[in-house]
């Protein structure tokens, strides 16, 4: 079968790889995809910031470029990926403003990783309130409600600091995933170990 487009994009396959590992509930529940070693990584990804609870710089990139010098892949990518070689591409994460938004993240997106930002930074001076018109993050405090934002993203985001910040996690109170994109299903399955980890902690 013949492919259209086969996207590796390192940051996920890492970080993705080490939350299943360590994962409290998912464990045996998802398939672990193959890790890259951590000296590939590009830096300050957005992938990096919704996964690592010590991210530790002040600022997150998005966008992404593709690298087409096969040469320079990791080599467990080329002996991956390229089982597709006609569709095998490998992305990076970029500074670069004409890099591609390959996450389609969304205005709302942005806001919410710039609010989980400030809550990595210091994850003390972050606070909610929630009777805004608005959706906007201004001197360490997010504006926001929860049924007012568009994506499945930014509500699993803002889910994920309410927990973090007020240990309420009464949003996530459904049996249908929020999620629609691989992102989300990814963040989504984190959210939902971080909710078990609070809860347990509770109930002992």
């Amino acid at each position: 079968m013949t492919l259209s487009s086969t996207k590796l994009i390192p940051e996920l396959q890492f970080y993705f790889n080490e939350f299943v590992v360590g994962s409290s509930v998912n464990r045996y529940g998802l398939n672990i995809a193959s890790s890259i070693p951590e000296i590939y990584l590009q830096t300050k990804s957005f992938i990096e910031l919704l996964f690592d609870d010590n991210y530790s710089y002040d600022s997150y990139k998005y966008l992404y470029n593709e690298n087409t010098n096969r040469y320079s892949w990791p080599e467990i990518v080329k002996k991956r990926i390229l089982i597709y070689p006609m569709s095998a591409k490998y992305y990076e994460c970029t500074d670069d403003l004409t890099g591609e938004n390959l996450f389609t993240l969304e205005d709302d997106d942005i806001v919410l990783l710039d609010a989980l930002l400030a809550y990595r930074i210091d994850s003390t001076s972050v606070s909610i309130i929630t009777d805004s018109t608005s959706t906007e993050f201004i001197d360490n405090v997010l504006y926001a409600k929860y049924d007012d934002l568009t994506t499945g993203l930014s509500k699993l985001i803002f889910i994920y600091l309410n927990l973090k910040i007020y240990d309420d996690y009464s949003l996530y109170n459904t049996e249908t995933l929020i999620a629609t994109n691989l992102i989300e299903y990814c963040f989504e399955a984190f959210l939902l170990d971080k909710i078990f980890d609070i809860v347990s902690a509770k109930e002992t």
